[in-house]
Parts: structure tokens; C-alpha cells; sequence
């Protein structure tokens, strides 16, 4: 069985990215970085943005939640990025090619510096990547690179890593989802500091941090020195509004550019303010419910059942997020498919999986079946910033009180909701997730294999079936994407039979656009990289 590390791993990632793996046997890239020049124009000096909650660290690598990552990405790069397709595109890497089934070498960009002035070498490259690939190491990145054997500087603009055994995605470790690029100096001489108000980040973004205030804004200034051009505003201020109706007024009052996570039940609302544009897109986010298969009485497959026959997911995605988002039939979206499985294997694979539709008597039924007929008594934990899972798990909760289940619902800050999946001490959970990268082993392997159970691991459900794990890293170690895909698939089956997860859905984000700026080509992947330098002015 593949060694998979148990490091701490935020459930929320970044914006979605949904498209095929590419091929890596010869040099990948093109002459369009994923990160398309930046145009300046417009009058707008600071860009003001609002985020639905507060973030504790400027570092994706220590808390790897959505909102940290839509901070970081303005600052930091990784060596590929992600093409408003879902493709891998170059980055701080302008090519790179799979030499064998483990080794990969990634030629670096010529004229990078840093906003210190420095400029970026294969030296600086290697000492990031090692942060998460140094044994005993404890990023929320380093069951990334677990698999990896060396990483070397093999030429001054030549970074080479070489793997202990193939890895069908491993592609995608060194894009934004799981690389931030600072430099060797910096992170010798900030160490633990990095990415607190003291230390904040360097990178070779379009901006800089000048200020953290971990419970109220962060500022960032212009760096003009960045390769991709210069990015349209002189500053940029993020201001945390986790209050709905707080955010709606800032941006009726014109005191806000950007508002992200616009709820939806209050779309009628945003998209009545003059002016203001409400862009949505499928965010190949998933909500699932996870239940402790450790802990009892969620050990009995019974009771895992009973509450996944209690959860209307249509009537959620219709009332609560008001059709704005799909109900999920198992982790991936159908669209995270691409050039794994086509459209017509897609089809067949989701219709094999075992559903749980909603009802009543059918849960009542299965929990008589169940070391504990009368019901229990549990709690369900939410963070502040997803109303809408809290919604949800009201309704649950209700559904249960029918069957004897007590459901308590409670909403806890961002912060405490991270560090409590990370335990694994809970019965049942709420996970929410955005892909990073447009592979859909990303999540599967992730919540599903063996290895990744114990605290801080990033299967939350503690669910470790040996021949589930066996398939997923068979499809690991596989190098013919069909069969790749067969055995994901083939995995994706037979845990569903065992209800470790019960999907809810798969999610669209809305994003907020004042009178003075709009979004050129906002999708699915739009936050994942330097978001700013592609918002311009009206």
C-alpha cells in the first residue's frame, strides 16, 4: 500500500479546475502562461475586495483554506498554472517534460525577480518545494510530495524531481493547489514567521503585502517588476466581512469592488444594485457529509445509511442554494473527467455508483437495523463563512429528529472548523472542497485511501478498506489514462457501497463586480492565480 503522509490539510482549496491531464512525454507548454499579461488602464487606484471571513495566516502552507489562497495567489506563483480551461500552462516554469515514468524536469522563466528585486533561480525553486518534501515535514502541502525521492537544481534555471514510484498526477503537485514559490533567503531568514503580520510573503506575484491584520484586512501594493506586466491598481485592500447583509450594504454603498461568495439566496438582491455585475460559475466545489467510520455509533454501516436517506439533496440544491449548484453523486464532478474518461464512460461509471435517495422510511428502517435503533444524540459543526452548509444541515437535522436522531447544528469561525477536521475526533462532518487541479483522483485519493487516515490525514472519515485503497493506488501508479480512470471509478463503486461520505452537491460561486470593474474571462479557474491583474476597469 502506498504511504500516503498525514499532514494537516485545510478542506477548502481554491477555485475549481476541471480539465484533462496532459500528456507529459514530451515538453508541455506554449507561449501563453496561464497568466495572461496584465493590462493597466482605467483611473481605479485601489481596488477594495471583501471576503466572507478572516484568515489567520497569509500562508496557504499552514492554513490551506479558499480564502488564503485568494490572498497568496496575488503574491506568490508556482512553477505551472492553470489555463482558463482547466489546462496545465507554464508558470515560473516556461516548459517542462516528463523524462521517464518519475522523473520530471521544469525549465524556469528567464527574467523573474522577486518583489525584493532578487532574481528567481532553481535554487529558490528547490527550497520551496522542500519546505513540503523534507522528511517530517508538516505543511498542509506535504502529503504531496510524499512520493518524492530527490529534487535537485540540475542546471541554473533547471529544477529536476525524481519520484520512488509513478504517479499519474503528480503532473499537478507543483501548481498553485499545493506550490508557492518564495525565495531560499526569505525563507532562511523568516523561518516560523513566515505568513504571520511580521513576516508575511514573497513572491514573485504582481503585488506585495504591506500590512496583515489577521481579523481585519490585509493591503498589498503594486509590484511593477512582475514578468506577467503590470497589473492594473496601484493597491489593493481586503477587508474580512464575514456578515452577509454587511457585505450587500458595502457594495450598495459603493465602498467595496469585489465581493466574493455572494450567497444565493440573496442574488435577486446584488443583481439589483445598479451597475453591479453577479458573475457565477460552476466552482467544481463538493459538500459532502463525512461520517467517522472510527468512532461509534457511525462505525455501523446502518446508521451511515439511515442518515444519508435522511438528507433531501435536490430539495437542498432548490431551496437553499436556489438551483445554483448540482446534487452530487459521488467526489468528482462529472466535468473533472476530461481526457480520463470521455462523456459516455462518465455517464455509465455515475449510474453504477449506489445512491441514497431521500427517504424517510427507508432511513427509519435502516436505523432499526442499527446497534442503535432509539437513535443518539450528536453535533454537526459549520464555519461562519458557509451559511449555506449550515442551512443544509438545519434541514438534516430536522429530518432526523423524525427517526430518533438528535442533530445539533452549530456555526463556529473558519479557524476552529479547519483545526476540528483535522482531529478526526467528531462522529460526522461537513467537508467542503474545491479542486485545484483538473484531476479527478485529486479528492478521490484523498478521501477515500487508507493511508490518509489518523489526525491531521486528509481522509476525515477515517475509512480504510483495503481493496478500495489497492484500486486507488493501482490508478496512481497507472500510465494509460482509460485505465487510470476504470480503476478510479472501480473505487469510487465500492466505497459508495459503504457510505464512508454521502455527497450533498456540487457548487457555483457568484462573485460580485462593483460599478467600476469587471472580470475578463471569469470561469471556474479565475481565482486560481493572480486574480487582480485579470480585473480591470469599466
Amino acid at each position: 500500500m502506498a504511504e500516503l503522509p498525514l499532514s494537516r490539510r485545510s478542506l477548502l482549496r481554491a477555485a475549481a479546475l476541471v480539465a484533462a491531464l496532459p500528456a507529459l512525454a514530451t515538453a508541455c507548454g506554449s507561449d501563453d502562461p496561464a497568466t495572461p499579461t496584465a493590462q493597466g488602464g482605467g483611473t481605479l487606484d485601489t481596488l477594495r475586495v471583501a471576503l466572507p471571513s478572516s484568515i489567520g495566516s497569509l500562508d496557504a502552507a499552514k492554513e490551506a483554506g479558499i480564502m488564503n489562497y485568494v490572498v497568496a495567489l496575488l503574491v506568490q506563483e508556482a512553477l505551472v498554472g492553470v489555463g482558463q480551461d482547466g489546462s496545465l500552462q507554464p508558470s515560473l516554469a516556461e516548459s517542462w517534460a516528463r523524462k521517464d515514468a518519475t522523473t520530471y524536469v521544469y525549465k524556469l522563466r528567464s527574467g523573474v525577480t522577486f518583489s525584493d528585486g532578487a532574481p528567481l533561480t532553481a535554487a529558490d525553486v528547490v527550497a520551496s518545494l522542500n519546505l513540503h518534501a523534507k522528511k517530517g515535514s508538516t505543511t498542509a502541502f506535504a502529503y504531496a510530495y510524499a512520493n518524492v525521492k530527490s529534487i535537485e537544481a540540475t542546471a541554473d534555471a533547471e529544477v529536476t524531481i525524481v519520484l520512488k514510484e509513478p504517479d499519474a498526477s503528480f503532473a499537478w503537485t507543483p501548481s498553485p493547489g499545493t506550490l508557492l514559490v518564495t525565495s531560499e533567503k526569505f525563507i532562511e531568514a523568516t523561518g516560523e514567521r513566515i505568513g504571520t503580520p511580521e513576516g508575511k510573503l514573497l513572491g514573485t506575484g504582481p503585488y506585495t503585502v504591506t500590512e496583515f491584520a489577521p481579523d481585519s484586512h490585509v493591503t498589498l501594493r503594486r509590484n511593477d517588476a512582475w514578468w506577467g506586466g503590470k497589473a492594473p491598481f496601484a493597491q489593493i485592500r481586503i477587508d474580512f466581512i464575514p456578515e452577509e447583509s454587511t457585505r450587500l450594504l458595502a457594495m450598495r454603498g459603493d465602498s467595496v469592488d469585489v465581493a466574493l461568495n455572494v450567497p444565493a439566496e440573496q442574488l435577486d438582491q446584488w443583481q439589483a444594485i445598479p451597475d453591479v455585475q453577479v458573475k457565477t460559475a460552476g466552482d467544481r466545489s463538493l459538500v459532502t457529509l463525512a461520517f467517522n467510520t472510527a468512532k461509534k455509533p457511525w462505525d455501523d454501516v446502518h446508521v451511515r445509511k439511515a442518515v444519508a436517506h435522511a438528507v433531501d439533496r435536490e430539495g437542498i440544491v432548490k431551496s437553499i442554494l436556489r438551483g445554483h449548484g448540482k446534487v452530487a453523486a459521488t467526489i468528482p464532478d462529472p466535468a473533472q473527467w476530461g481526457g480520463v474518461l470521455d462523456s459516455a464512460a462518465v455517464t455509465d461509471l455515475y449510474s453504477a455508483i449506489p445512491q441514497y435517495r431521500f427517504d424517510l422510511a427507508e432511513a427509519k428502517a435502516e436505523l432499526a437495523q442499527s446497534a442503535t435503533p432509539q437513535g443518539f444524540s450528536d453535533v454537526l459543526t459549520y464555519p461562519g463563512s458557509g451559511p449555506q452548509l449550515g442551512r443544509a444541515a438545519l434541514t438534516l437535522a430536522e429530518n432526523l429528529k423524525g427517526i430518533g436522531i438528535n442533530l445539533e447544528v452549530k456555526e463556529v469561525p473558519l479557524e476552529q472548523w479547519i483545526a476540528g477536521l483535522g482531529k478526526h475526533a467528531s462522529g460526522i462532518y461537513l467537508g467542503w472542497y474545491f479542486a485545484t487541479t483538473g484531476d479527478p483522483a485529486e479528492y478521490t485519493q484523498q478521501l477515500l485511501h487508507g493511508g490518509a487516515t489518523g489526525e491531521n490525514g486528509t481522509n476525515i472519515a477515517e475509512y480504510d478498506n483495503a481493496e478500495v485503497t489497492r484500486l486507488l493506488d493501482e490508478a496512481k501508479a497507472s500510465t494509460d489514462e482509460a485505465a487510470r480512470g476504470e480503476l478510479l471509478g472501480q473505487a469510487l463503486v465500492k466505497a459508495a457501497a459503504d457510505v464512508p461520505y454521502q455527497p450533498l452537491w456540487w457548487g457555483e460561486a457568484a462573485t460580485a463586480f462593483g460599478k467600476a470593474v469587471t472580470a475578463d474571462g471569469f470561469g471556474p479557474y479565475f481565482f486560481v492565480g493572480p486574480w487582480a491583474a485579470k480585473t480591470t476597469t469599466r
